[in-house]
């Protein structure tokens, strides 16, 4: 655990492997250093480098030749290779590595496990935590640390942290929380995990303080018990995504770490026992973790439904019901008022569909959130949007959603002015406030908000 600290938090990075080549990954994570945001020490090992600068870094022979601390090594070199540099890191107190490299136990059977073996041996010897072989390694937005070729940094430090077992699904990731404004927290690539596992970067996040909610995408569990006793004391959400279900996604996911993919039967168990929210798809392991880290939840399964186009909301509320959520009616106070503010044709029973009334005063839009969500029969708010303006929609929701106490759900159903509907994504999201593309997302992302609270409740009353 001491390791992984030093290995999200470092204040000094050999990245060994270093190139004056643009074109090779030592260069390219030596630039995402300094360009974006890191704030420690960077060294630059490469003996064809020693005593010169790269990109502005002390350049050293060797990772022993460096003469200040070392929390963190990033190795871009060969397979074989790769073994002495972190014999080498272990001399010289090394706190955490990151072994980049491919050619181990996925490519190269029983000697590729034999260097993995020795990879495990040197860590463990030394207390060193290292992550891969072949993996993208880590990002930490706080640090501004990003170890993948070409990735953005995130616009902002959110609380989803994130473990994978792939590492062009973790700068996907990174990618998709840019765009959407719901940023991650951390992010490791675990590669073969020849030392430190799922499990192990689990239970870092589990204790992490600036973690609220972790997302993983598994294509294997190595020590199963563990992993359910970690999930059962958490005191936070975890999101699931499990691949491996099909055979041909068996095979694939072998050929692609080594993995052993186990049955899907056991797994759903294991998720239902534990307290794990299941995604079925990559899309959705962003969607429910987004849900899950807004810091509003609800306190029960009612869901009021605002909404100006009608048909979006009848899918909702067949959603909701297909998932267990009730679509309550309103209480004969908030009708009424809903009746003093809106046109008289508007609908004021659950759904409310304000009609295009509310875009001719934006006041208004505010207002019958606000109604709605102060009635004692709901829980959570499920906003469909306007087919326009959204950028001006999510600005007042964002203004509406500061005087509300219950979670609000945002809905978007339409593309026009795609630039628009980004910005407009982005507002809700740098507010902490999930929003989706479709009714159906929006109302599985309530849905998972609700079972995690049951899973909660679940657990608080096992610890008594």
């Amino acid at each position: 655990m001491r390791g992984f600290k030093s290995l999200f938090h470092p204040s000094s990075i050999a990245v060994v492997g270093a190139s004056t080549n643009s074109a090779k990954l030592g260069h390219a994570i030596v630039r995402s250093l300094c360009a974006l945001g890191y704030r420690g020490r960077v060294y630059a090992v490469n003996p064809k480098l020693a005593g010169q600068k790269l990109l502005g870094c002390e350049a050293y022979a060797k990772v022993s030749d460096i003469p200040d601390e070392l929390d963190l090594a990033i190795v871009s070199v060969g397979a074989a290779s790769s073994i002495q540099v972190l014999r080498e890191c272990a001399a010289r107190g090394v706190k955490s590595a990151v072994v980049l490299s491919a050619g181990f136990s996925e490519s190269f059977g029983d000697e590729g496990r034999r260097m993995e073996l020795e990879i495990r041996r040197i860590a463990e010897e030394s207390g060193m935590a290292v992550v891969g072989p072949n993996c993208q390694g880590i990002v930490s937005v706080s640090e501004g640390i990003y170890t993948f070729p070409e990735i953005e940094a995130c616009g902002g430090v959110g609380e989803i942290s994130a473990i994978l077992h792939s590492g062009s699904l973790t700068a996907a990731l990174v990618s998709i929380a840019n765009k959407r404004g719901f940023y991650l927290n951390k992010a490791v690539s675990t590669g073969n995990e020849a030392a430190s596992t799922l499990n192990d970067f689990l239970e870092y996040f589990l204790e992490d303080p600036e973690t609220k909610v972790i997302a993983l995408y598994i294509e294997q569990v190595r020590d199963g018990r563990r992993f359910m006793e970690l999930c059962k004391s958490a005191g936070k959400p975890i999101v699931a995504l499990k691949v491996g279900r099909s055979e041909a996604g068996r095979l694939a996911a072998k050929s692609h770490t080594a993995a052993l993919a186990g049955s899907i039967e056991v797994w759903n168990a294991v998720c239902r026992q534990a307290g794990v929210i299941q995604a079925s798809t990559f899309e959705e392991l962003y969607d429910l973790s987004m849900a899950l880290a807004a810091p509003m939840q609800p306190r029960g399964n009612r869901v009021g439904i605002v909404t100006s186009p009608g048909g979006p909301s009848v899918i909702a509320a067949d959603m909701c019901g297909e998932l267990g959520l009730a679509v309550p009616r309103l209480s004969r106070n908030t009708v009424e008022e809903l009746r003093r503010v809106l046109p008289s044709y508007a609908a004021v029973a659950n759904p409310v569909d304000m009609t295009a009334s509310a875009l001719e005063d934006l006041s208004l839009y505010r207002q019958v959130l606000s109604i709605v969500a102060s009635d004692g029969n709901v829980d959570a708010l499920l906003v469909i949007a306007l087919l326009m303006n959204h950028s001006t929609i999510a600005r007042a929701i964002a203004e509406a959603a500061r005087e509300i106490d219950k979670p609000i759900v945002v809905v978007w159903m339409s593309f026009f002015r795609e630039d628009d509907l980004l910005e407009a994504v982005k507002i809700l999201g740098e507010r902490r406030i999930p929003n989706y593309f479709g009714p159906e997302r929006a109302v599985k992302a309530i849905s998972s908000m609700v079972q995690q609270a049951r899973y909660a409740d679940r657990k608080r009353m096992l610890r008594r």
